[in-house]
């Protein structure tokens, strides 16, 4: 019987093996909530001309919300090689949280549209990071399958968001705030439970100390 019973520390490490799947799920998730919720909302946006938005500015608004993604996709390899995975998601998650938090009390259309481009350019790094990560941590050699795992992360966070809309784009500013207000929460768990990628450590040490290669 003792034999077949998984001992506490093996179903402890099962578990604590688990959290980097399900916290890069969530980030990702996150990501996907925050980049759509801008066109859950521009319809009651142009209809109440919140802020004095017009469809010239609203056009501005989601452009530069996309370039501001395409840059942060393009730009963040060299930021996640240097400061780590772990990091890397981190900081994205935070950025992309305080800056759509911002985007709810931004007084007119200005201030709106650099608030959304900021958390743009943070977005847009949130998936190149997870999936660097998830693809160094994933040890059962079925990377394609968690990589893909993790980018359902996105269209769940895009539905829920499109769901909410239904309910509450009267009031655009609410939504923004469960974005950035979840991404905060989520902020303390991804510190306490999301480890470096055991790849990026050994590559550190390799270049601190290149005679150990």
């Amino acid at each position: 019987m003792s034999a077949t019973t998984p001992s506490a520390s093996t179903t402890g490490s099962a578990s604590a093996g688990r959290w980097p799947a399900v916290l890069c799920w969530l980030a990702v998730a996150l990501e996907g909530f925050d980049l759509v919720v801008l066109g859950a909302v521009i319809p009651e946006l142009l209809a109440t001309e919140a802020l004095g938005f017009t469809p010239e500015a609203a056009t501005m608004v989601a452009t530069l919300s996309l370039v501001g993604v395409g840059l942060g996709a393009v730009s963040v390899g060299p930021v996640v090689d240097r400061i780590g995975r772990r990091w890397a998601i981190i900081g994205c998650v935070i950025g992309f949280s305080v800056f759509t938090l911002l985007v709810a009390f931004a007084p007119n259309v200005a201030l709106f549209t650099t608030y959304r481009f900021i958390a743009g350019l943070f977005l847009g790094a949130v998936m190149p990071s997870a999936l660097a990560y998830i693809s160094e941590y994933n040890k059962s050699g079925k990377t394609g399958k968690a990589t893909t795992l993790t980018m359902t992360g996105y269209h769940a966070g895009a539905v829920a968001i499109s769901l909410l809309a239904v309910a509450y784009s009267h009031n655009w500013h609410l939504l923004f705030l469960a974005g950035g207000i979840a991404g905060l929460v989520m902020v303390p768990l991804l510190i306490w439970k999301l480890p470096e990628s055991e790849v990026f450590l050994i590559a550190q040490e390799l270049k601190r100390n290149p005679a150990a290669a």
